[in-house]
């Protein structure tokens, strides 16, 4: 009986302890949490810049979307063919990635939303460098530039496949629920024959 005692006083101890413990740790991880916050908000990390470096950012989204809720960059693209007279002519301007249809197995396997999220980041990355770029920068000289030129060409390739000519827009979308309220044009880039 003494020895049943003594083991129930060595685990009401140890429980004891162990709250004790565990409590001193949450408030070490809670001050350790707000160090590494307080330091992120000094500490300014330098913008990496590269060609290779370039192509690596498309496995890591932009999250400047979470800075302010407002204009969201979309691309438009059209294309010319000419006709019989001769004469070039122009598609309507195309919204590149509307926004698809939900489904229910798309929970399950959605590779069509999936890469249209991925070109969709690459517009975001696009839009970041042209906001960074220096004043009188040719933008077609980032390499977000040639990317998105090439994303536009295999679509368009897809849509008109005797397509002569294309261009591109990017334009910045004030959104509601319901339609979109304000839009103006960021970048157009120059007419640019079929490569």
């Amino acid at each position: 009986m003494a020895g049943h005692s003594s083991i129930e006083l060595a685990d009401s101890l140890l429980q004891c302890f162990s709250k004790v413990l565990c409590s001193e740790m949450e408030v070490y991880w809670v001050i350790g949490y707000f160090l590494v916050l307080a330091l992120t908000l000094i500490y300014k990390t330098p913008l990496i810049r590269g060609p290779w470096i370039f192509l690596l950012r498309s496995f890591f989204p932009n999250w400047k979307f979470f800075h302010a809720v407002g204009y969201v960059p979309h691309l438009y693209a059209r294309a010319a063919q000419v006709n019989n007279e001769g004469k070039l002519t122009w598609s309507e301007w195309e919204h590149l990635y509307p926004r698809t249809a939900q489904n229910f197995w798309h929970l399950f396997h959605n590779p069509v939303t999936n890469l249209g999220l991925a070109q969709q980041n690459l517009i975001d990355h696009f839009w970041a460098d042209l906001n960074e770029a220096p004043e009188g920068c040719d933008p077609r000289n980032l390499v977000s530039y040639q990317m998105v030129a090439h994303l536009v060409d295999g679509v368009l390739l897809d849509k008109y496949p005797d397509h002569t000519q294309s261009q591109f827009e990017l334009r910045m979308l004030l959104d509601s629920p319901t339609e979109t309220t304000h839009t103006h044009v960021m970048m157009t880039s120059p007419e640019e024959h079929r490569k």
